[in-house]
């Protein structure tokens, strides 16, 4: 697993200061693309015990957004939910749902609420259950993502929140609900980075919710906390949106706290490459005027402890980098304790694993505890769970995880957790793949349990494969054949497919000139592989034209980046049952001398070296070349080969809405070694590009719009070829 934002800070030691940034300082990353990217993922705090009632401020059923309601009844008996819902404007309206025993139940918030509606939930079950509610949006069709709410099991007339924010490229909003009987009222006082608290009274109908954008009333450019006081008993929800530092959108969502406490429990944390981890503190201020001292201790999963000492001044919103404070490259859970009674959240932003950006918040829990419970999980394609253990004790914990896929069906495992240590697992290994899990975690000592789950997604993300054209053509730029750009490109396929879960094999192919060039090999393999599999290879080359100088960006970083990422895509909705596919990333594809018949190495070594068991089940191979620049995709073939392929391909575009000509071609690509074998193969091309071979074959001329087209339509096609769709 793995994962900003900041403010003035009076620390002790005074050395400390230099670990405090304000995010006006931070360096920022190059400017978002202009596609949206997807992804992002939440943390669920897990919850001591069930309760008969859970309240939700939050939930859109409008344009962009999916909203689902998770439910698990830990008991042994049948239950039965009740489930009100609140609008902001109309009566409210109940449904009722059966819950089955030791099970997880997934109401659709869309089909149950309506749609286009903003609406606020209660739940009350017969038996004692505990829920949580995912959201997947587009949110004002720019930032993707999904958040999940834990709820409240009970109302209250205050309520605090210690993270928020309204600096550049961050939405926060305020959702309050009132299920009661009776008009009341709000104030929601925000407490800035400055010192400076912010009034904004709300009114609260009975049985109705209400929307506050907190960029309006506070202003833009502040880190906040939120204090709200209400005249009765009301339920409330932070939601942020979020396109952090440019490059990772995403969303999360925390339901705050009755009262502040005085120690605080964060069982999940990182800060290796690509996360950013952040400790948000408010001190409301009931207290002594001159603020409070809060001790940080740092617990790691090799069993190391470092602490910290910080001030709170009241009133005023503090943030803290935990990458700064304890270094790069940790699991890190925190221990925060003070006299007083403080607020904390610990923020997380993320690029998880190159593949999945966004953030997701925490409030973590007042103490540990020998039972906890999840509603939420999934090892379905696309999600990637985890479960976060802290032991804050000073003996071993031994603890029982039953991660429970329905009734009568619960896999049960056992671990050990140090002393003073932090612990993860990886769900996805523990249960089988494709499944809804919750999870019930016992222990003869206290422990701490928290779930992130990211989302990095099951179907071809522009971002991605277009991350791999920048990595391509600007990180490494020229890869000219028998080179060291060449090899640093080979390289970089083979960490990114092995990053994917793959077993990358590596050709080396030599050349005429006494140099080599490599194909990198990857395949995914059948569920049920029998001697009359079919294979299917999916190629593209990725070598750059020698003497032009050209860093090849379209010729051909966009070929391999749809490669790599339907290799992602796949490998996320695979294997499948009786059907395997070959991912070749060649070498050597442009000619070595200009007038003669030497180029195409890698794919013709590729071809020649193929067992005659091989070919007789090859479905044949679709080869990307050149798929980012132009007006047109095409379908190409030399015409010399089956045809089987692409008019399989050229078929299914046509019921899908596709338009994809066909052109015949000559020798051009890599697919003329399979077509001169009598293998069937399909060339896919965008035509015209007049920067290719040059200078000027660069990443910026990419259009992602032909890049989502082609790597759709070929995950598209291949799903069907499986019989998956």
């Amino acid at each position: 697993m793995r994962k900003g934002r900041g403010g003035r800070w009076d620390l002790l030691p005074a050395a400390a200061a230099a670990l405090l940034f304000c995010l006006s300082l931070c360096p920022l990353l190059p400017a978002s693309p202009a596609f949206p990217a997807s992804g992002d993922g939440f943390c669920g705090e897990a919850r001591a015990g069930a309760a008969t009632d859970w309240y939700f401020a939050e939930g859109y059923t409008g344009a962009g957004f999916q909203e689902w309601l998770c439910v698990f009844n830990p008991e042994e008996a049948w239950s039965s939910l009740d489930l009100r819902l609140l609008y902001n404007e109309g009566s409210p309206r109940t449904a009722s749902f059966p819950l089955a025993p030791r099970s997880r139940t997934t109401l659709n918030i869309n089909q149950v609420a309506g749609e286009n509606r903003e609406v606020s939930l209660h739940l009350h079950s017969g038996l004692p259950v505990v829920a949580e509610r995912p959201m997947y949006f587009s949110y004002r069709g720019r930032w993707r993502g999904c958040t999940v709410g834990g709820g409240t099991e009970s109302l209250a007339a205050s309520w605090y929140f210690a993270e928020g924010c309204t600096r550049p490229g961050f939405e926060e909003w305020i959702l309050l609900a009132n299920p009661g009987e009776a008009q009341t009222a709000a104030t929601l006082s925000f407490a800035l980075e400055d010192g400076r608290v912010v009034a904004c009274p709300v009114p609260l109908p009975p049985g109705a919710r209400r929307t506050v954008l907190v960029n309006a009333v506070a202003g833009g450019g502040h880190d906040v906390a939120t204090r709200v006081r209400a005249d009765g008993p009301v339920c409330c929800e932070r939601v942020m949106y979020f396109n952090y530092r440019n490059a990772w959108p995403g969303g999360h969502a925390s339901a705050g706290l009755a009262e502040p406490r005085r120690s605080f429990l964060f069982a999940e944390g990182y800060t290796g490459p690509g996360f950013e981890e952040w400790l948000s503190l408010y001190l409301p201020g009931d207290g002594d005027p001159d603020g409070t001292d809060v001790t940080l201790n740092c617990l790691f999963e090799d069993g190391a402890e470092q602490s910290f000492h910080l001030h709170l001044d009241p009133h005023r919103r503090h943030t803290l980098n935990i990458n700064a404070l304890v270094g790069s490259g940790r699991n890190v859970s925190i221990e925060a304790s003070a006299p007083d009674p403080f607020l904390a959240e610990r923020p997380m932003y993320f690029d998880y694993r190159g593949v999945c950006r966004g953030g997701h918040v925490s409030l973590g829990v007042e103490s540990a505890g020998k039972r906890w419970l999840l509603a939420e999980g999934t090892t379905r394609p696309g999600f990637h769970e985890y479960l976060c253990l802290l032991n804050p004790g000073h003996g071993e914990a031994t603890v029982e995880v039953d991660y429970i896929l329905g009734w009568d069906e619960t896999v049960t495992k056992e671990y050990v957790i140090p002393p003073r240590s932090r612990f993860t697992i990886d769900v996805f290994r523990q249960v089988p793949k494709g499944r809804d899990v919750s999870l019930e975690v016992t222990s003869q000592e206290p422990v701490v349990a928290e779930r992130p789950l990211y989302f990095p997604g099951a179907d071809f993300e522009v971002a991605n494969a277009m991350r791999h054209i920048r990595d391509l053509s600007l990180g490494i730029g020229t890869r000219v054949e028998g080179t060291a750009g060449e090899a640093a490109a080979a390289g970089y396929i083979a960490s990114t497919l092995q990053g994917y879960g793959y077993l990358p094999a590596v050709q080396e192919v030599p050349l005429p000139n006494g140099a080599i060039t490599r194909n990198v090999v990857a395949t995914l393999d059948a569920a049920h592989p029998g001697p009359s599999t079919p294979i299917l290879v999916i190629g593209a080359h990725y070598d750059t034209k020698g003497g032009t100088g050209s860093p090849g960006a379209n010729d051909n970083g966009s070929g391999t980046a749809v490669v790599l990422e339907l290799a992602r895509c796949l490998a996320e909705q695979g294997p499948f049952a009786d059907m395997q596919v070959t991912f070749v990333l060649f070498g050597g594809e442009e000619r070595l001398v200009d007038g003669t018949d030497l180029h195409h190495f890698g794919s013709r070594y590729y071809v020649a070296n193929l067992t005659l068991e091989i070919r007789q089940r090859l479905r044949g191979a679709i080869i990307v070349d050149m798929v980012g620049v132009g007006q047109q995709l095409y379908a190409r073939t030399m015409g010399i080969g089956p045809m089987d392929l692409c008019n399989s391909l050229l078929s299914y575009a046509a019921r899908t809405g596709t338009h994809l000509p066909y052109m015949k071609s000559g020798s051009y690509s890599d697919h003329e070694p399979f077509e001169n074998a009598g293998l069937p193969a399909v060339w896919l091309e965008v035509k015209d590009d007049p920067w290719y071979h040059t200078p000027r074959d660069s990443y910026n001329k990419i259009d992602p719009a032909h890049i989502g087209l082609t790597g759709g339509l070929i995950e598209g096609f291949v799903l069907s070829l499986a019989g998956v769709r």
